[in-house]
């Protein structure tokens, strides 16, 4: 077990742990820096911070914001001031905007007679479609997630509505004006499709910082081409398991890495 998690979802957005709940886990695995990066909003990293001092476990300001350009591409945030005007706003207009969208998908679904409440989807601050497709499941209308999304809440389905997402570009500017270091999330794919150093190119010269290297799904040669690219650039290389809680089948700090030195001072840490 790692002692260090930088990328973990509460139920601030589609994780199923409270903040306080993370922390008491890290504590038993006697975890030492956490980073709580839930999507397009920043509502439990105070809480974290707090609660996380009272057992000498150091939490880092994070977020990770889901943007679009001709694909879907997300930046994680770290070390940004968490009083930052413009990025609490920014933020509340995403979680504004998400719960708009989902409202029209419930609205669509009981057009085929699919009744669900706003109020029986999971409590969160940043809802989205994964609330919905759990809600499907639990009333019976699918027999599991991936078929809420094929035949309902996906791209094909009946109840698809697009999101209004920020650019790349934007993300990475809004995380930079809040005294933050951007980061490439979960880059797998685009290292395949070879469109990775395309997009380093274009974000480095707006503040991009870092590339999220160490990952669950990153093989040994995977985290050697992402570090030298890192590298190359003078990139912070973060790391960590995507912590969803129940949501997702992988235990928290269990991926396992290393920071060098030069992210450890840009995070904070020495």
């Amino acid at each position: 077990m790692n002692n260090i998690d930088l990328h973990i979802h509460t139920n601030y957005s589609d994780g199923t742990f409270t903040p306080k709940e993370i922390v008491d886990l890290a504590k038993k695995n006697n975890m030492k820096v956490l980073s709580f990066t839930d999507h397009d909003t920043i509502k439990g990293v105070k809480e974290g911070i707090e609660y996380a001092k009272k057992f000498g476990i150091k939490v880092i300001p994070g977020v990770e914001l889901s943007t679009f350009s001709v694909m879907e591409i997300h930046i994680l945030g770290y070390n940004f001031d968490i009083n930052n005007t413009k990025l609490i706003e920014t933020l509340e207009d995403f979680s504004q905007q998400r719960e708009e969208r989902v409202l029209k998908i419930l609205n669509e679904l009981k057009k085929y007679n699919i009744n669900i409440e706003r109020n029986e989807l999971e409590a969160s601050n940043s809802v989205g479609r994964l609330h919905v497709a759990k809600a499907l499941l639990s009333k019976g209308y699918v027999s599991s997630i991936p078929e809420a999304f094929d035949r309902y809440l996906g791209a094909n389905g009946i109840a698809y509505f697009p999101s209004k997402r920020i650019t790349p570009l934007e993300g990475v500017a809004l995380i930079k004006q809040a005294g933050g270091i951007p980061v490439i999330a979960h880059p797998l794919r685009l290292l395949q499709q070879k469109k990775l150093e395309d997009l380093v190119a274009g974000l480095k010269p707006h503040g991009l910082g870092g590339i999220e290297t160490y990952y669950n799904t990153h093989d040994e040669a995977t985290v050697k081409t992402l570090l030298s690219i890192a590298r190359k650039n003078n990139f912070i290389a973060t790391g960590g398991t995507d912590f969803h809680g129940a949501n997702r089948n992988i235990e928290l700090g269990s991926v396992l890495f290393d920071l060098d030195l030069f992210t450890k001072k840009k995070l904070g840490l020495i």
